[in-house]
């Protein structure tokens, strides 16, 4: 983080879905450290819920003795968002196209395809001990 970068949220938790109710009311305080439109709000919600999920879900596989941790943070250009999972990864070329009529029933890839469609400057990390995706909601 650089100088003009405020932390506005950092947790760290054993893999468990109940962490999804607590998304909305954190990001609404992040809100008034950090504002941004409405539209902006509802999309980071959204992207940000689909993020930890993934986590939860694709990375680590429900497993309670395994840690999901993000931190949004405030910088001149809107709210970034950064989730950690300590699953085994994957290469992003190895997700369906979503909206691939073959896919359309299919489980899997949704997620990022939402990500991607409201967020900006979305990049995905396979790192050691897990997969990181980051990405900004501009104002």
């Amino acid at each position: 983080m650089n100088e003009s970068t405020t932390l506005i949220i950092e947790r760290e938790f054993p893999t468990s879905r109940e962490e999804l109710r607590l998304l909305p009311p954190l990001l609404e305080a992040a809100r008034a450290r950090c504002p941004i439109g409405d539209d902006q709000f509802y999309n980071l919600v959204i992207a940000l819920t689909e993020a930890v999920n993934n986590a939860i879900v694709h990375g680590n596989r429900n497993d309670a003795t395994k840690l999901v941790r993000y931190r949004v943070t405030c910088e001149p250009e809107g709210i970034r968002c950064v989730v950690e999972d300590e699953g085994e990864g994957f290469e992003l070329d190895d997700v369906a196209d979503p909206v691939a009529p073959e896919n359309l029933l299919r489980d899997g890839g949704r997620g990022l395809f939402i990500i991607r469609a409201l967020m900006q400057e979305v990049r995905l990390v396979r790192r050691e001990g897990g997969m990181r995706i980051e990405f900004l909601c501009a104002r």
